[in-house]
């Protein structure tokens, strides 16, 4: 979100099959954080082209064992079958270039294109 507004979104098929949801959840959480370094950097050159500081990259995730995994360096039995390529997430929170935020799934916007309507 950029003043309130969606910078990118996107909903694709996983490229393989997750044995759980916790798995799912970190797979997608791979393919954003992919996605929203490419547009962080972006907007970093702009405003650095307007003498200005870049905003910080913040994802908000609603899976709390998803964050988790992503803080746990240890390949402990939940984890341990998740393809490597995956984990390249904890590298970008342990540098500081993201930012993970719990975030409810009531409050989620991009929920709303995934949950039926009533």
């Amino acid at each position: 979100m950029l003043l309130g507004a969606p910078v990118s979104w996107g909903s694709k098929k996983h490229p393989s099959v997750s044995l759980s949801t916790s798995e799912a959840e970190y797979i997608a959480l791979s393919l954003a954080v992919q996605e929203g370094k490419w547009i962080h950097r972006l907007l970093c050159e702009i405003m650095a082209a307007a003498n200005e500081d870049g905003p910080e990259l913040m994802i908000r995730e609603d899976n709390q064992s998803c964050i988790k995994t992503t803080k746990n360096p240890v390949n402990h039995g939940r984890a341990k079958h998740i393809d490597i390529k995956y984990h390249h997430i904890r590298d970008e929170v342990k540098r500081g270039e993201v930012k993970l935020e719990y975030c409810e799934t009531t409050v989620r916007l991009a929920d709303s294109m995934t949950k039926g309507l009533h």
